[in-house]
Parts: C-alpha cells; sequence; structure tokens
C-alpha cells in the first residue's frame, strides 16, 4: 500500500503537508532538496519531523555540509537568514570549461547555491527563495515562497504565484497572480492575509486567472512569464 507522498523541485505550501497526512490513511508527506551539482543528494524529511516542520526541507545528508553566509561571506548563526553554501563528497567538481561561472560559484571550496535560507537548532534546512527571486521593497527582502504559501491557506486559491513589481518609491511592490475555483473580492483577500503575513508582505497588485496558471517543462509555474504578463498590464514592460 502507499506510504509515502513526496516530491520535489519546489517547495510545497504548509497547507498541503496538512492535508496529505488528513487524506491518507497511512501514507505520510515527504520531500527534499538538492541540485544537480550535488547529483540530487541534499536534504530529505518526512513523517512526523515533516508535518512539525512542514515549511523544511529537512535536515542534510551525512556526505554534505551546509553553512549560512551573509553578503560579505561570514557565517551566520542558527536562525538567521542568507546564501546557503554546500560541500561534500557528492558534489560535482566544477562546470566544463566555464572558468568565469566557477569563479562565482566557489568560494573557499563552498558552493553558492543561489538560494537564501536558514538552519534552525536541529539543523532542519528552510529554503526561502531564490536570491534573485526574492522582492526587495523599501529595504526589506520577501521571500516569494512565504508570500505564496500564505496565499494557499485561502480555501479558494489552487495556485499563486508572487513577483515583484518596479515601484519608484519602495524600489519593488509586491505583485501576484492567483488562480481561484471561487471568485475572491481583493479587499477580503488582503483582509484574510492580515493574519498570515507581515502588512509589508502583502501583495499591492493582485491578477486573478480563470484559467490554471502556466507551467514550464519541468511542472514550475513559470513566474516569469506572469511577472511580464503583470509588467504590461502596468504599462511597465
Amino acid at each position: 500500500s502507499l506510504i509515502v507522498v513526496g516530491g520535489g523541485g519546489a517547495p510545497r505550501a504548509p497547507e498541503q503537508v496538512k492535508s496529505i497526512s488528513e487524506t491518507f490513511d497511512n501514507a505520510m508527506p515527504g520531500t527534499g532538496w538538492g541540485m544537480t551539482e550535488t547529483n540530487a543528494i541534499g536534504t530529505g524529511t518526512g513523517g512526523q519531523d515533516y508535518l512539525d516542520r512542514p515549511s523544511s526541507s529537512g535536515r542534510p545528508s551525512a556526505v554534505l555540509d551546509l553553512a549560512i553566509v551573509d553578503e560579505d561571506g561570514n557565517h551566520l548563526p542558527t536562525g538567521e537568514r542568507g546564501e546557503l553554501l554546500i560541500k561534500g563528497s557528492s558534489m560535482f567538481r566544477e562546470y566544463w570549461n566555464r572558468p568565469d561561472a566557477n569563479e562565482k560559484a566557489f568560494v573557499d571550496g563552498w558552493f553558492r547555491t543561489g538560494d537564501v535560507a536558514y538552519l534552525d537548532e536541529e539543523n532542519f534546512l528552510f529554503i526561502v527563495d531564490r536570491i534573485k527571486d526574492l522582492v526587495i521593497r523599501g529595504g526589506e527582502n520577501v521571500g516569494c515562497g512565504e508570500v505564496e504559501a500564505a496565499l494557499l491557506v485561502h480555501e479558494d486559491i489552487l495556485e499563486a504565484s508572487v513577483y515583484g513589481i518596479p515601484d519608484e518609491r519602495l524600489g519593488e511592490e509586491i505583485g501576484t497572480t492567483v488562480h481561484c475555483k471561487n471568485v475572491i473580492d481583493e479587499d477580503e483577500l488582503r483582509a484574510f492575509l492580515v493574519n498570515h503575513l507581515a502588512k509589508f508582505k502583502i501583495p499591492k497588485f493582485i491578477r486573478f486567472s480563470s484559467e490554471p496558471l502556466p507551467r514550464i517543462a519541468s511542472g514550475k509555474i513559470a513566474k516569469r512569464v506572469l511577472r511580464d504578463q503583470a509588467h504590461a498590464e502596468l504599462g511597465l514592460a
């Protein structure tokens, strides 16, 4: 019989983790994080550990070390967000014939993942977002995944994608495209999000899609397409 319902490629919304446990009699949720550069070996979690920490990607494999550093490369303490670095025996050696890429990717033997993350006191990894996808609003870094997870808590939202919208005063504002099963009022949605997000993380621009959101070949939501569509609607293209 089915004992595990797992997935990867992108963080699963915490509410979906809970739903898996409630939907199946015997199966438990599971997930993990890895990269092509790590030969798909990284972190993993499942069962009660995952239910207790539904935003986590789990503990690292025994063959990998993880570190979180700030913009200057200083190692950060438990709980602080920074760039995730990795090293270990499952790592690739280098990019073939790409000395420029290797110079940017490696720092003192550590590989720069390009992910913003943090580790908790039991060494569970929490991926916040890709550095390039962070929305920097008035100097505050907002992880799109956190906002998407909050949107997906709403019972009528089936899919959500969050992205940055250029703003003259704040640098960027937060925008989102959502696919819903029932019509939702914008103000009602923002009022709902007040209970799940800090006020500055609540999207200013909300687009509703009557169709499922577009996806790329890997199955991930096509965030860039949706962002470009939003920019065009706002005359920013």
